[in-house]
């Protein structure tokens, strides 16, 4: 659980982009999760997620991060631990932008 903890940024910003979607977080989101699909680690029954019922998330069993998915591929800041897909921004970038933007 230390690992989500020190996750949490990325996390927040997964959901927070869940929520509120925009076109372009979409696009990218939906480019990187046809890449996890085609991925070895890609897991949809939930065996290898670091918070079970978070599925389909990186099996962390199989050498991935265990992360859902569904939140680490709409995190601009995430990248694949396997070095499939790139962060778009750093964490301190994102942090900045959500200070500027009172979230």
């Amino acid at each position: 659980m230390i690992r989500v903890w020190k996750a949490k940024g990325q996390i927040l910003e997964g959901i927070k982009n869940s929520i509120f979607r925009k076109d372009d977080v979409e696009e990218i989101a939906q480019g990187r999760m046809f890449i996890c699909t085609n991925c070895d680690t890609y897991d949809e029954t939930g065996s290898g997620c670091l918070a079970p019922g978070t599925q389909p998330c990186c099996n962390q069993d199989k050498g991935g991060c265990g992360c859902s998915l569904k939140l680490k591929t709409r995190s601009l800041s995430s990248s694949c631990p396997k070095g499939h897909w790139q962060a778009e921004i750093s964490q301190e970038e994102e942090d900045f932008l959500n200070t500027r933007l009172g979230i």
